[in-house]
């Protein structure tokens, strides 16, 4: 039988879950505010009261999640600066970024200290544009992705990637390196990511994450709800460097490593983004954050 509208909204409403913080564990958080998706679905903004963790709650079930992540989510992102993820000047431009953000996290030199046989994982590894970037460099170099179309196009590229949840995935080995570039934010479960991360890590191995960033001075204070990094359902969490400090300590981890950078302000090229961007680096206003993880 036929389902109106109003009955599969129901069905959608009925699927999703109500959660906890994953860093205090409490249940209580405060509504910020509503906004809809790309498909029109309204989702919540909340806050913990005991840490300050934003995430969306109730959110889709994994399953459900599915529903919103198409090859069309790759090639019109345009909120994050790509008219096409998978052409040859996105690739180039997140090659820039991926140089620029290892400089940060000081990669050059752990790579030069770093045992011969050097195994390196990236989780949500999309098209493996970083795979690709360490093979070049030497490194056994692997991804993981839950995106078909995108685990497809870096097969096609000699790239030893995986398609599925890394949280069921087998490497049967540790890593020297993991890295989840612009992914926790997108994950139900950061925190049993980073757990099992911590146990595929070398002793000394490290950990980067990239993720938008919400506290303390930041370029996201003049966007208020209208902030670029706030997609739901797409994002579900949104830490600040305390946040996600604390997390990882939680889980054993030693933060190392910290730097921002990012403004979205003015239009892409443009002088004002320029100055922008550079302040947001310069000062620690960026409202993109890296931070680099030591397994203890």
């Amino acid at each position: 039988m036929c389902k109106s509208p109003v009955q599969k909204k129901f069905i959608i409403v009925q699927r999703m879950n109500n959660v906890r913080c994953i860093i205090c564990g409490r249940a209580d958080p405060e509504p910020l505010f509503t906004k809809k998706s790309r498909s029109g679905d309204p989702f919540g903004l909340v806050r913990c009261g005991g840490c300050g963790l934003e995430y969306v709650s109730p959110r889709p079930s994994p399953e459900e999640m599915s529903r919103y992540y198409g090859m069309d989510y790759f090639a019109t992102r345009t909120d994050r600066g790509y008219d096409d993820y998978l052409s040859e000047k996105t690739r180039r431009e997140i090659e820039r970024v991926i140089d620029l953000n290892l400089s940060d996290l000081g990669f050059f030199g752990f790579e030069k200290s770093a045992p011969p046989c050097r195994r390196s994982l990236d989780i949500g590894c999309a098209a493996g544009y970083f795979v690709s970037y360490l093979k070049k460099r030497g490194w056994d170099s692997r991804g993981i992705d839950v995106a078909g179309g995108c685990v497809d196009f870096a097969r096609r590229a000699g790239l030893d990637v995986t398609e599925g949840d890394y949280l069921k995935a087998s490497f049967g080995e540790r890593f020297s390196l993991v890295t989840m570039w612009a992914t926790i934010e997108h994950l139900h479960r950061p925190d049993l990511f980073l757990e099992k991360i911590h146990e595929e890590l070398e002793d000394g191995g490290l950990l980067y994450i990239s993720t938008c960033r919400t506290g303390g001075l930041n370029f996201k204070r003049l966007f208020g709800k209208g902030w670029r990094y706030y997609n739901f359902p797409e994002h579900l969490y949104f830490f600040s460097y305390a946040n996600i400090k604390n997390l990882l300590e939680q889980k054993g981890f030693r933060t190392v490593g910290y730097a921002t950078y990012g403004s979205g302000f003015g239009s892409p090229g443009s002088v004002s983004r320029r100055a922008a961007d550079y302040a947001a680096k310069r000062f620690g206003l960026g409202d993109m954050m890296l931070v680099s993880a030591r397994r203890k």
